[in-house]
């Protein structure tokens, strides 16, 4: 897949209106919004592992 005129002339069309400085704004908080949202999620399966531990520890001291 190659860029071709068009697509090379839409990057430098939104450049020059953008900036370097708000395309630089905007990648970063794409970056922030992305890790944010893979750290939630690595959060939720934190949280479910500690809620079942409770679980597993009561079930295993049933059966003695």
């Amino acid at each position: 897949m190659t860029l071709g005129l068009i697509e090379m002339l839409i990057v430098v069309a939104v450049f020059l209106v953008l900036g370097p400085r708000r395309i630089a704004d905007l990648f970063r908080s794409i970056g922030r919004g992305a890790h944010d949202f893979v750290d939630n999620l690595g959060r939720d399966k934190e949280q479910k592992a500690l809620e079942e531990e409770p679980e597993n520890e009561e079930s295993s001291h049933r059966k003695r």
